[in-house]
């Protein structure tokens, strides 16, 4: 009883804390800028509205339909303590967002022959099958049901950059948390270590995994996409802005929603899977503090540590949802692309925290029981996916902390998306009338 006394009152001082400091700050001239086609007018003006409700800190959205842009806009603050602006060329730590992008990768890989999403990943690893991992396969490593979302111990994050021999043998010790294939659980911070070793041991030239995705997709294709930020562009990267806890409680209480309470029991939780999860793998563990450090900044990992904007990633979603091909190349063929929509978990996680349908790499998209696509939600809200029904590529990246979720579309981010899907029967409907 004297805990939930207490509890109440931490909730209720929280509250009058963050209704107080957001109706006694200062306004500001809130910055936006961008380009978009006039059918689409209304998910423009909501954005303008979240960003002069404070609903926005600093952010960009952009989304490409048949392969060309049709929104494209930025706004807010890259740095609220500076005040400085989000510009065009805006970049941002994307977070878990990066793993759908190397999902492409590896998808790439498929189809070049080099990766085999049925074969054990030991058949290009031959180290990696010892310890339970001997049957794990490319595609229930993608699909978080390889057990390795737990890892015995970490090691230094500079080891992946500076010595990747000792980032693969410490892999190779680790031993399945559950029987691989029998249930998944989110690998958030393992997923990349195991994914981007993988890459590296089976491509021809032993690339790491930024040098691949620059040579084969960033290059070619006229996508600007960071696994690891370089140093000498860092004055470019937004500054990460956590959410506060008042503003996280104000929020769930206002709209009833009490996900994010879930959450924090089980960040509590020192025994969860979750909580083990996000304390495996290297020893930098991911936290507000280490995202606004160039030291880290600059370490390739694809679980959580891709930079970009919303432009270059709807772009790349983009070439996906419109069949592949493009004017450059093709960057998958619809054969690969098919196989990406593809569900391989259903039902809860092991952990009790998720319901979604993980495909090879890629969170997959459905409406009405029928595949419609796939991508990856981030850390903060920001997110990248394809819509192959509707020929779209949707990307938005934030440096903000949104809510405490672990979902494929937040809910600021589904408003933004069901007012595109209205605004773009408009478009079409003007296209069709100008065509007769």
């Amino acid at each position: 009883m004297a805990f939930l006394k207490l509890s109440t009152f931490v909730v209720a001082v929280s509250v009058v804390i963050y209704v107080y400091t957001v109706n006694n700050s200062p306004k500001l001239h809130v910055p936006f800028g961008g380009h978009f086609h006039p059918d689409f007018k209304d998910v423009v003006d909501k954005f303008r509205e979240n960003l002069h409700t404070g609903v926005e800190v600093g952010a960009s959205l952009s989304i490409f339909h048949e392969g060309e842009p049709v929104v494209d806009i930025w706004g807010g603050f890259a740095d609220v303590y500076t005040k400085r602006p989000w510009t065009e060329n805006t970049l941002s730590i994307i977070c878990s967002t990066t793993k759908g992008v190397t999902a492409l990768v590896v998808a790439l890989f498929v189809e070049r022959g080099w990766l085999d999403y049925k074969k054990p990943v030991a058949y290009y690893w031959p180290e990696f099958g010892n310890n339970g991992k001997e049957e794990i396969t490319v595609e229930l490593l993608l699909s978080h049901q390889a057990g390795l979302s737990i890892t015995n111990g970490t090691f230094p994050i500079q080891w992946i950059a500076e010595q990747p021999e000792k980032v693969y043998k410490f892999l190779e010790r680790q031993t399945p948390y559950w029987k691989p294939g029998t249930g998944y659980a989110y690998h958030s911070v393992t997923y990349g270590l195991f994914v981007d070793s993988l890459l590296t041991k089976a491509d021809p030239k032993h690339r790491r995994v930024d040098k691949i995705f620059k040579d084969e997709i960033g290059d070619k294709f006229g996508i600007e996409l960071y696994h690891g930020l370089p140093n000498n562009l860092y004055y470019r990267v937004a500054r990460h802005e956590p959410m506060s806890l008042d503003s996280i409680l104000w929020k769930a209480i206002s709209s009833l929603d009490f996900e994010p309470f879930r959450m924090i029991y089980k960040l509590l939780d020192s025994e969860s899977i979750f909580m083990k999860g996000a304390i495996s793998g290297t020893d930098r563990l991911p936290s507000d503090l280490s995202f606004n450090n160039p030291e880290y900044n600059k370490i390739p990992q694809s679980s959580m540590n891709g930079y970009s904007n919303a432009r270059n990633l709807a772009k790349l979603f983009g070439i996906i949802a419109n069949g592949g091909k493009t004017d450059k190349g093709i960057l998958l063929s619809e054969k690969a692309i098919k196989v990406l929509e593809e569900p391989l978990t259903f039902g809860k996680s092991v952990d009790g925290l998720l319901n979604e349908q993980f495909g090879r790499g890629v969170m997959v998209m459905t409406e009405n029981g029928q595949l419609i696509g796939f991508g990856h939600s981030g850390y903060g809200g920001q997110i990248a996916y394809a819509d192959t029904k509707r020929r779209t590529g949707f990307a938005y990246v934030t440096s903000r902390l949104k809510e405490l979720r672990l979902v494929l579309f937040y809910p600021d981010v589904k408003e933004y998306r069901e007012t595109y899907y209205k605004c773009l029967q408009k478009y079409l409907e003007n296209k069709r009338k100008k065509k007769l």
